[in-house]
């Protein structure tokens, strides 16, 4: 099996700086979601490699030890490593932690705070963090917690956590002394950037680029949501900057059961470079449909 090079992989140097490598990661990742090449599993397989790549030359340690080590460390089936695998949105990328045994998850990952009692003692609360992709996070999602070095539980992560939302398990945490009660465990989850979406509350927002023709004249595009492609009509003379919305598009609100909106931000992109014939028909369109939209500003 052919050695993964993660840096070729983000087609960026060693040397990259950080922004490099998150400013590529999206390009790349934007190309091959899931989303934009349904059914074509080259672009799945492709999408899984980058996410892995980024996952790891995004961490400062885990990017330190992969310029040491290369790969292997990382790749499922590493016996030093942990591998959790998200069950909700699309079924592609797995959700790995860089651990060396259940010693570093509770000595590093997992915070304690301990109430001491004479004689009984109840347990202390656990807190366990876990990255999540911005999907899974929008519709929910399956992780696997390690409770000991031999026990996993499987916990539900509900439709609509945001980055540091907690997920409460009771009595999941450390076990009691003298007959006290265990402590709760909180699953503190990290959202992961989408490529394109981002989030305000429970709305989803989406840049979309169009042309001068397409703004003017008004045109139907297809464009993502939570709940897969979708057309998007946008009206003749569209300004750039204008938001069209799509309703019942967004983020799930589990107290009140309804979902928020997703929002489309119109970019108006000129063109370059224009020839002789295009340059004219401008001048011309300028002549016949002279406007200026300055009007009115002094």
């Amino acid at each position: 099996m052919a050695k993964k090079d993660y840096y070729e992989i983000l087609g960026v140097t060693k040397n990259a700086a950080e922004d490099e490598i998150k400013k590529s990661y999206r390009k790349l990742a934007k190309k091959y979601h899931p989303d934009v090449n349904p059914g074509n599993k080259g672009a799945e397989a492709r999408f899984i490699e980058i996410n892995e790549a980024y996952e790891v030359l995004s961490d400062t340690q885990k990017r330190a030890q992969y310029d040491r080590m290369g790969a292997f460390p990382f790749e499922s089936g590493f016996e030093g490593g942990h591998t959790y695998t998200s069950t909700g949105g699309f079924n592609i990328g797995d959700v790995n932690f860089d651990v060396g045994g259940i010693e570093d998850i509770f000595g590093d990952i997992f915070t304690r705070k301990t109430n001491r009692w004479r004689g009984t003692r109840d347990g202390s609360d656990v807190e366990y963090r876990v990255k999540i992709r911005f999907e899974d996070a929008v519709r929910g999602t399956e992780i696997k917690v390690p409770i000991t070095d031999k026990e996993l539980i499987t916990v539900r992560i509900p439709p609509g956590v945001d980055d540091g939302s907690k997920v409460k398990i009771t009595g999941k945490g450390s076990p009691g002394i003298k007959g006290g009660k265990p402590g709760d465990l909180y699953i503190i989850t990290n959202v992961e950037p989408h490529p394109y979406f981002t989030r305000k509350g429970f709305d989803i927002y989406l840049d979309l680029a169009i042309t001068i023709i397409e703004a003017s004249l008004g045109t139907k595009i297809s464009i993502p949501t939570m709940d897969g492609m979708t057309l998007l009509t946008i009206p003749p003379g569209t300004s750039a900057g204008q938001k069209l919305r799509l309703k019942g598009k967004g983020i799930e609100d589990k107290k009140t059961k309804t979902r928020g909106d997703q929002y489309v931000i119109i970019k108006i992109i000129a063109p370059r470079d224009l020839n002789q014939r295009a340059s004219d028909l401008l001048k011309e369109f300028q002549k016949v449909h002279p406007y200026n939209p300055r009007t009115g500003t002094g």
